[in-house]
């Protein structure tokens, strides 16, 4: 038997609020596994016949593995940021309604758990998982196209991970959507609140940092 709460629940409990489109997924998928192949082929096929061959110079062999590492080094590190979906964890109030939905998206609490999915050098997705007041706006450098970059804003919020997860990911790159929705129209307010920073909550958030630096020092 549904319980009458269940009922009048109308949203899962993350929402997907930002959609990077399926053009743009595919693009990034399809180059990060062909530089990857590129990379192989060339170490594994090409510089093997060019190191056995008596008639080619010795750099022959070691010059293909680098030059088919470039592209992967390069596309590995320009398209890491790039963010494909976010989803937020929406409270029960939130997930009754489209009115109570947009009710809440006007406070949101800097405690909001946030899931950064972006793509592994491999095309699988890699799922980063947050607070809301963990992101900060980010200027975009030369070197760089993040435009959100993660700092903790717990003592306790990195944990461990096994040395064969890799390091995580603390700068992302959110661009304009291609998907456009009615749910999709909250994530411009949750950029909002990232970039103000402004509210109740976020306040007593930068009192109880401000504290622990006080005590640490």
């Amino acid at each position: 038997m549904t319980s009458p709460l269940t009922a009048t629940i109308g949203y899962p409990e993350h929402l997907l609020i930002y959609h990077a489109g399926i053009g743009r997924t595919v693009f990034l998928g399809c180059t990060k596994i062909t530089t990857l192949f590129l990379f192989a082929f060339s170490s594994l096929f090409i510089a093997p016949t060019y190191y056995y061959a008596p008639s080619e110079p010795d750099w022959a062999a070691a010059a293909f593995i680098v030059g088919g590492a470039i592209p992967l080094l390069f596309v590995g590190y320009t398209t890491k940021p790039f963010v494909n979906y976010v989803h937020i964890r929406l409270p029960i109030f939130a997930r009754q309604s489209h009115e109570h939905l947009l009710r809440w998206s006007k406070n949101i609490s800097p405690e909001t758990e946030i899931d950064m999915t972006t793509m592994r050098l491999y095309g699988l997705p890699r799922v980063s998982r947050m607070q809301l007041a963990d992101l900060h706006e980010k200027k975009r450098s030369t070197l760089s196209v993040a435009n959100l970059v993660r700092v903790p804003a717990r003592s306790d919020s990195a944990e461990e991970r096994p040395w064969w997860a890799g390091k995580e990911v603390t700068r992302f790159f959110v661009g304009a959507p291609e998907r456009e929705g009615r749910d999709l129209a909250i994530w411009p307010r949750v950029l909002e609140a990232i970039r103000s920073r402004k509210g109740a909550g976020w306040e007593r958030l930068d009192r109880r940092v401000a504290s622990r630096k006080a005590i640490s020092l």
